[in-house]
């Protein structure tokens, strides 16, 4: 993700807000369903470490439901924040605002609890149940660019 926000930091364009709104939702679901495989992979990684098959679809189903439960409740007030943000905006604006300070932040400490698991030398089994939460929130909580009422952003002009 820091090699996203050096790329948005450097683009010289300047965007809608309608396209930033696009920008937001595909990036913020790109992330989840980039986290959702590397988390499905690592829980296969953890199988032929010899963790039973069982125990890796129990870790799944608790990851997603933990995931979907925390992108409807938690992440989704961060999505609807920006979404009031982008709703507010009259002109264009570079590509790094397509998200406030506090998205910016959120998505810093994922990506951080991702390389610290990595780093860590935590087992296979965990990193994968963490990224699959993580990815399922993400997922999650995007559709809110595509359902809430207020962003008329992206179903018009």
């Amino acid at each position: 993700m820091p090699f996203i926000a050096l790329v948005l930091l450097a683009l010289p364009v300047r965007l809608s807000p309608r396209r930033l709104a696009w920008l937001a939702f595909a990036l913020w679901l790109l992330g989840g369903v980039v986290l959702c495989s590397l988390g499905t992979s690592r829980l296969l990684q953890a199988e032929k470490e010899g963790v039973a098959l069982g125990l890796i679809a129990l870790g799944g189903v608790v990851s997603l439901a933990i995931g979907i439960a925390k992108g409807r409740f938690l992440l989704s007030k961060t999505a609807s924040r920006n979404i009031e943000r982008l709703g507010g905006i009259s002109g264009n604006l570079r590509p790094i605002r397509v998200y406030g300070a506090r998205s910016w932040i959120v998505i810093a400490l994922m990506a951080a609890i991702s390389l610290a698991l990595n780093l860590g030398g935590v087992p296979p089994f965990w990193r994968g149940a963490v990224n699959l939460a993580i990815g399922a929130a993400l997922v999650t909580s995007s559709l809110n660019y595509l359902t809430n009422p207020r962003v008329r952003l992206l179903r018009s002009a």
